[in-house]
């Protein structure tokens, strides 16, 4: 369980207990009102006692005031904690967690290594070499199929995650299948450029959705 998700449950949780104390204290003012309206409609002749009810009277009122203040109170301190608890939760669905930025900024790096490999096949005098760097960049991209988007993301950021994910994946599995030779061939060579391209699509929408400054990772190349 991350910081964040011991702030919300901590938050939420104080939220409801404010909430039940508030709605505890409206309950008691409105049963001592109660025990107040019943004293004004008691007729009493005998001035003593007349006296002593409206002693009686002014601490029920007194004490009904104070228990509607702290209702109020602690409804407005529940609202309070609501809030951030709210955002808190508004802010787990739209921004990334550690294992899913981990994961976009190594396939970021991942697609572009791809691609310089592949644009380099055709100039390649180290064909061992080559085809060593594409099995093991295929693996690293099949690799992506094991991994899913943090289901604390809203629905939209989960499947747009997924989809890359899953592209990734695809990616990584197809291009193991392929010989450096096949790679050479122009067909083939444009239909895995074509897949990279695909990805870096699906990537930028996933930049964009989670404002992800991919300037920053242009520099650390």
């Amino acid at each position: 369980m991350s910081i964040l998700d011991k702030i919300f449950i901590g938050m939420l949780s104080t939220a409801i207990l404010c909430v039940i104390l508030g709605i505890i204290y409206f309950i008691a003012s409105i049963l001592t009102k109660k025990k107040e309206t019943e004293l004004k409609q008691k007729k009493v002749k005998n001035k003593k006692k007349r006296r002593l009810i409206k002693k009686r009277i002014q601490v029920f009122i007194k004490k009904r005031k104070k228990q509607m203040r702290l209702g109020i109170c602690f409804c407005i301190v529940g609202l309070f904690f609501t809030s951030g608890a709210l955002y808190m939760r508004y802010h787990q669905a739209t921004n990334l967690g550690d294992r899913d930025s981990d994961g976009i900024v190594e396939g970021y790096y991942l697609l572009n290594e791809t691609s310089q490999q592949l644009e380099a096949i055709e100039q390649t005098e180290n064909i061992e070499k080559t085809r060593k760097n594409i099995r093991e960049l295929a693996a690293k991209l099949s690799s992506f199929g094991v991994r899913y988007a943090d289901p604390r993301l809203s629905v939209e950021g989960q499947q747009l995650l997924n989809r890359y994910y899953s592209q990734m994946k695809e990616l990584g599995l197809n291009l193991n299948n392929q010989s450096i030779e096949s790679l050479k061939g122009k067909e083939t060579y444009d239909i895995y450029m074509s897949d990279i391209k695909k990805g870096q699509m699906m990537q930028k929408k996933v930049f964009d959705y989670f404002k992800v400054n991919e300037g920053a990772l242009q520099q650390k190349k």
